[in-house]
Formats: structure tokens, C-alpha cells, sequence
């Protein structure tokens, strides 16, 4: 279990991360969005990401606190973390790839 709660922290600190630098981003596409089209037009691809890192630290997070706290529901917060998984990753890539 010891394991699972360092992964479950190491994507909670991973997706925190990106979604800080993501989000500074998305606030200085926000602040100039007039001032360029392309800026304009990479707004929605950019506040989709931080939206994908956003999830990725709230549903790891709490999978890591539910089984730090050993409550019984850790499993079913687990398995919704290994499915949105693979989900967020095809949209990020999606995203950054064009």
C-alpha cells in the first residue's frame, strides 16, 4: 500500500506542477488574447490542459488521502484514477500535438 500512496502523492506534486506552469500560461494567453490572433486561437487548447492538470491533482489527491486515511472507498478512488489515466492523456496530447 506504501507504494501505491507514493505514486497517488507523485501525481498529485506532478499534476500541481504542471498545472501551476500551465495555468501561468493560460493567464498570459488571457492578458493578451487581444493583442495577437494566434494568442486568441491557443487560448482554448491552453485552458484545456490546465483543466486536464487540474483533474489529474484532485482525482490523485484524493485517492492518496482516502488511502492514507484508510477509509474503504480508497479502492473505487483508485480505479477512477487508473481510468481517467488514459483519458487525460489523449486529450493532452491531443491538445499538444495540434
Amino acid at each position: 500500500m506504501r507504494y501505491l500512496l507514493i505514486v497517488d502523492l507523485t501525481l498529485a506534486a506532478l499534476g500541481a506542477a504542471f498545472t501551476i506552469a500551465v495555468g501561468f500560461v493560460a493567464l498570459v494567453f488571457v492578458v493578451y488574447r487581444d493583442t495577437s490572433a494566434k494568442m486568441a486561437a491557443g487560448l482554448p487548447s491552453v485552458l484545456t490542459l490546465t483543466a486536464c492538470f487540474v483533474a489529474l491533482t484532485v482525482l490523485a489527491g484524493v485517492a492518496g488521502w482516502l488511502l492514507r486515511a484508510k477509509k474503504p472507498s480508497h479502492w473505487a478512488a483508485q480505479a477512477v484514477l487508473a481510468l481517467s489515466l488514459p483519458v487525460l492523456w489523449q486529450i493532452v496530447y491531443a491538445n499538444l500535438r495540434g
